[in-house]
């Protein structure tokens, strides 16, 4: 038992001399690796990312995908549920590739229709259909609204405060979650 005990305080002294001067934390910050550059993200439904971090979609505009996963009763499609956060900025005409609910969590949404049809949800009132282009639709904290695919829409914080909105949508998966267009729906650059 003896021919053990000295290498073992031998290695203990070495440990304890190595901790006591800083050898151990430098030894563990050579081997680190560096951080790698957050992943561009990646908007294809099906393979959203990232997944929980919040991102710049567009100047005033930040996103977050929350979950994302495919039904066994809608082959072909993906259940996305995302929060979009308004903050001076607005994002221009645009479609989704399939059906979109959303809710206000708070602030105030501006969302304007430019083709389709948008059904819009408030507490304690009759569904309302909206079918003009052009019509502003102003949703405060609880209201919502949902619409289909060939719905083309703008979207923006009504006043200066920042507007945050829960979305859950129904997509084709392979499709772009967002495809920018003119207000007739045509893809545009």
């Amino acid at each position: 038992m003896h021919k053990f005990s000295a290498p073992l305080a031998v290695v203990a002294v070495v440990l304890l001399g190595l901790v006591a001067t800083g050898g151990m934390r430098t030894a563990a910050q050579e081997v680190t690796p560096a951080a790698t550059p957050a992943a561009a993200p990646n908007f294809t439904v099906g393979s959203l990312a990232p997944i929980g971090e919040t991102f710049e979609l567009l100047p005033g505009v930040n996103l977050q995908f929350l979950i994302e996963g495919q039904p066994a009763a809608a082959p072909d499609h993906t259940v996305v549920i995302y929060r979009v956060i308004f903050s001076g900025g607005e994002i221009p005409s645009h479609i989704h590739p399939g059906t979109t609910a959303l809710t206000v969590e708070s602030g105030t949404l501006s969302w304007t229709l430019q083709a389709g049809t948008a059904t819009v949800i408030r507490p304690g009132a009759a569904p309302e259909q909206v079918t003009e282009p052009g019509t502003e639709v102003v949703l405060l904290p609880g209201e919502g609204m949902w619409y289909n695919a060939d719905v083309v829409h703008t979207a923006r914080s009504a006043d200066a405060l920042p507007a945050s909105v829960l979305v859950s949508s129904l997509w084709e998966t392979g499709q772009p979650a967002f495809t920018l267009s003119d207000e007739h729906g045509t893809p545009t650059p």
